[in-house]
């Protein structure tokens, strides 16, 4: 054999075994990704609480969802930005969202708020739908997988969520979300797009919705959850099957289920990521900061914030009459008392100033004080529908 012969022979024994080597790693990459794949939900033992609370929260999440490229995480990404105008702290909404890649047993994502690629963790095991991942040579954490049964979960036609603001900048908002897509947005405070807005969203998104909240089984759920603490906001869901109200979970300081508050990170961040379409403010009328409340007698019916954004956006799909009725409640307007901080929504004004709003359930009619009117037919009853009439009580000393 020539030496020119085994010098070919050796070059042709690296390339193969190159070759085998990348079709290894490969195969094993393909592998990792098939095991990590699915919705994982932490488990924090007893002794290690203090350990994984020292750890920053870019490196463990509460709740993950890995596919074979990207993993999403339950709680969103957020970057502290400046208005450009006003010079006013922000906070920047980058997603849920992030690549990822793997390199032998390294798993490795995209941060979105430097875009760097960083180390995020080492694979250690996964048995018994247990996955165990290394921060560092001394802390492992693992998750569970889990599974729902979206055929079991009860699905809805409209989902509504308000958020009341806080002692700090805690977002002021509306949003109804509908099955076909269409979006009605309220911003009241600490948002950039004030006032009224619509607009839609495409099939993807509105399943990626909607069944966050069917994850979570809202109607199972208590009507209300709370934390021992002041100063926080409240946070209202209404879930709408076929045009009723059937469930409204009041959520003071995120003291929800964990299903239930990692369905609020896509809902709350809608008017940051799609393209928003400025209404009429008074088209109709709805109290700035204030809530829809119905007074029969010496009784009322307050609605929850995200209830009374529901009324309005039935009225906005009404047809205005000139037909009369007999009136049967007056509705009045509770003030939204989280503390919410300095009004930022001063240029909001009304074009009327409003006198009186009268209804029977079905017809409202809205009094100004130039005394001009507007009555919107909804064609049904809306407190019958919703409401039973143990519903109405008596007001507290604050409400009356």
């Amino acid at each position: 054999m020539t030496t020119q012969t085994i010098i070919l022979l050796s070059i042709l024994t690296t390339l193969l075994l190159g070759c085998n080597s990348r079709a290894d790693r490969i195969k094993e990459d393909k592998l990792l990704r098939e095991n990590i794949s699915g919705e994982w939900v932490m488990i924090i033992e007893n002794d290690s609480t203090n350990e994984i609370l020292s750890i920053p929260l870019f490196y463990m999440p509460e709740e993950m969802t890995i596919f074979a490229d990207s993993i999403e995480f339950s709680k969103g990404f957020y970057k502290e930005d400046r208005d450009d105008i006003t010079g006013k702290r922000t906070i920047l909404y980058l997603g849920n969202l992030v690549p990822y890649k793997t390199e032998k047993d390294n798993i490795i994502i995209k941060n979105p708020i430097t875009d760097n690629w960083e180390f995020k963790w080492r694979f250690v095991s996964i048995k018994n739908d247990t996955l165990k991942l290394a921060i560092n040579d001394t802390i492992t954490v693992q998750y569970k997988k889990l599974n729902y049964n979206l055929d079991t979960l009860p699905d809805f036609d409209q989902i509504i969520y308000s958020s009341s603001g806080c002692y700090g900048t805690c977002q002021i908002i509306d949003i109804s979300i509908s099955k076909e897509g269409s979006v009605l947005f309220q911003g009241e405070g600490f948002v950039e797009s004030l006032g009224f807005y619509s607009g839609n969203l495409e099939n993807k998104r509105i399943n990626y919705i909607f069944n966050k909240f069917r994850r979570a089984n809202p109607l199972k759920l208590q009507d209300n959850y709370s934390v021992s603490y002041s100063d926080d906001q409240s946070l209202t869901t209404t879930y709408i099957q076929n045009g009723k109200i059937v469930k409204t979970i009041h959520d003071y300081g995120m003291a929800g289920t964990n299903e239930l508050l990692w369905a609020y990170d896509p809902i709350s961040n809608i008017h940051n990521t799609i393209k928003l379409d400025s209404l009429p403010l008074d088209e109709p009328f709805y109290p700035k900061l204030h809530y829809f409340t119905f007074k029969k007698g010496s009784l009322i019916l307050p609605l929850e914030k995200s209830e009374s954004f529901y009324l309005w956006t039935e009225l906005k799909k009404s047809k205005q009459t000139d037909e009369n009725f007999k009136s049967k409640y007056k509705v009045i307007f509770s003030a939204n008392n989280t503390y919410w901080g300095p009004d930022l929504n001063k240029g909001r004004n009304h074009k009327y100033e409003i006198k009186s709003v009268e209804t029977d359930g079905q017809f409202f009619r809205f009094e100004f004080k130039d005394n001009q009117s507007v009555t919107y037919d909804l064609k049904y009853n809306f407190i019958d529908r919703n409401f039973k009439p143990t519903d109405f009580r008596k007001p507290n000393k604050w409400e009356e």
